[in-house]
């Protein structure tokens, strides 16, 4: 038995973090969809988010929290007889074991208190202090950067809900572990089932009966979809051309590749990309009425 003390491989990475804040006009209406969890705060005005699975509503110091890949439809309000919101907002992402993204094993808080919001509030204020301070080339800053990413993490744990299956889909994931791994790291070469099973130590009917079950897909589409969420992940994080992200994540041409991310997301990876690139101009100037159409 491994002493407390072990360095053993952590199960939960940190694979993305980014903040942002600043001020917009007043009635703007936003609609994205983003590989990496939200949690944004109305520090002063209103959100209202609307998605396939309900409307939130977060004011004056209040958040609303929302997972990867989601449809959004975020409406920025003023306060009355003021003309601009004031926002600050966070994007991450964790995964277990680098495979599944952790909060696919949790339901997300609906809502949350003021004192959790002021909470989350201050950690992203936090964050954004040493974005703008820090060049990102010292250590004391990656320390700190993930201290405060963690203890987001933990904020978030403790007031979400484990999901129903959490248990047997932890011992599961860490059976298919080898498997999944080889598919992340493979997105860019040509899969086949053949190829799956060769890493896969059980039958082919074991194989499409467990991602049945865990994913909801045959093998083959779980395939496509990792290729798709790491396209959008290198659209919104990366300076590639869309043909390099195409030929990176396993797609035979570019035309294959915006066919099908826009059946997936609902717009080519052209838009995507130009949309997030407003909001990553907004998240580095602070905002200041300086990109009103894509805020978080």
């Amino acid at each position: 038995m491994a002493n407390w003390g072990d360095l053993l491989e952590v199960p939960i990475r940190l694979e993305h973090l980014d903040v942002g804040y600043g001020e917009g006009p007043h009635g703007v209406v936003h609609k994205k969809t983003v590989p990496f969890g939200i949690i944004a705060q109305a520090v002063e005005g209103t959100y209202i988010v609307h998605t396939p699975v309900g409307t939130q509503t977060a004011s004056d110091g209040h958040v609303f929290i929302t997972p990867p890949n989601m449809p959004l439809e975020i409406t920025h309000l003023a306060r009355e007889g003021d003309k601009t919101m004031r926002i600050r907002f966070v994007h991450f992402r964790f995964t277990f074991m680098g495979t599944i993204d952790l909060f696919d094993l949790y339901d997300l808080p609906s809502t949350t208190d003021l004192e959790t919001s002021i909470l989350y509030g201050e950690l992203i204020q936090q964050l954004v202090d040493i974005k703008t301070r820090e060049n990102g080339l010292s250590f004391t800053y990656w320390a700190k950067k993930n201290e405060l990413a963690y203890r987001l993490l933990d904020v978030l744990l403790r007031t979400s809900v484990q999901k129903e299956t959490y248990e047997s889909r932890i011992a599961v994931l860490q059976e298919l572990q080898p498997l999944l791994l080889f598919i992340r790291d493979h997105l860019h070469e040509p899969l086949d089932i053949d190829k799956l099973l060769r890493v896969f130590p059980f039958s082919r009917s074991s194989m499409f009966t467990l991602f049945r079950e865990q994913f909801g897909q045959t093998p083959m589409e779980y395939v496509k979809t990792v290729r798709l969420n790491e396209a959008l992940r290198q659209i919104c994080s990366t300076s590639l051309n869309i043909a390099e992200i195409a030929d990176r994540t396993g797609f035979a041409n570019s035309f294959h590749f915006s066919r099908e991310f826009k059946a997936r997301f609902g717009m080519p990876p052209t838009v995507a990309r130009k949309e997030h690139l407003i909001w990553e101009k907004w998240s580095t100037l602070g905002g200041k009425n300086s990109a009103p159409t894509n805020l978080s």
